[in-house]
């Protein structure tokens, strides 16, 4: 995915890249400029709270194994 400078992936696309199940957040890429790409492992964490702005994505998660 480095580099490809994508607008838009498919849920498929990105869950055949691993075969444990994540949640997947993105922003596109704009002109040259790289775009970011966040996944979370849904079985190790719980996400709390996520957030996205027009250069950024966060997300607040907590690990289930301590909860």
């Amino acid at each position: 995915l480095q580099e490809t400078i994508r607008k838009d992936f498919s849920m498929h696309e990105l869950q055949g890249l691993s075969r444990h199940q994540f949640a997947w957040q993105w922003l596109p890429a704009m002109w040259q400029a790289g775009g970011i790409l966040l996944r979370v492992w849904e079985d190790a964490f719980s996400i709390e709270d996520m957030d996205r702005g027009e250069f950024f994505l966060s997300m607040s998660v907590t690990d289930r194994r301590i909860h």
